[in-house]
């Protein structure tokens, strides 16, 4: 059996820096593996050519798609003199920082701060000093994380 060529044992390893990142922030893996196809691809590629490319069940590769979509990690693109729908990856690191962030971190951030407040309104009756201390240091947290945000969205443009 050949040896892989140097350009696809590149790939390989860059499919697999795009699952550890998935991994890292709570993605499914065939969000990794959509962007890495895309992410190599010289030009757009059809969903078709997604599935095939990415190994992935047509199911699990529309719905990383629709994800993909929401978070602006890839965008639809018009091929002339074929019908089909075709997609091309965002290179902005910037652009995929704050579509993450509008389509995962925030909502969950909007979440916990829901939470928090139960806790708080729960806690209106006497809880113990311990307890009360780690709910005021959860609170904090959430509100410097809320503060950092915005900071993170107006990055300068990386790459």
């Amino acid at each position: 059996m050949p040896s892989p060529s140097p350009d696809a044992e590149v790939s390989h390893t860059i499919a697999n820096y795009f699952c550890r990142m998935a991994d890292t922030v709570g993605l499914p893996r065939s969000v990794a593996l959509i962007y890495h196809a895309l992410f190599v691809s010289k030009g757009p590629l059809s969903f078709g050519e997604i599935v095939e490319k990415a190994g992935l069940s047509k199911a699990s590769a529309s719905t990383g798609l629709k994800m993909l979509e929401r978070m602006r990690g890839i965008e639809r693109v018009i091929v002339s003199d074929d019908r089909r729908t075709f997609y091309r990856p965002e290179l902005s690191l910037r652009r995929l920082m704050v579509g993450f962030m509008r389509e995962s971190l925030l909502p969950g951030m909007e979440a916990g701060r829901r939470l928090l407040e139960e806790a708080e309104a729960q806690s209106a009756e006497k809880i113990g000093s311990h307890l009360a201390e780690r709910l005021a240091s959860l609170r904090r947290w959430h509100e410097r994380s809320q503060a950092i945000l915005p900071a993170l969205a107006a990055l300068e443009e990386v790459g």
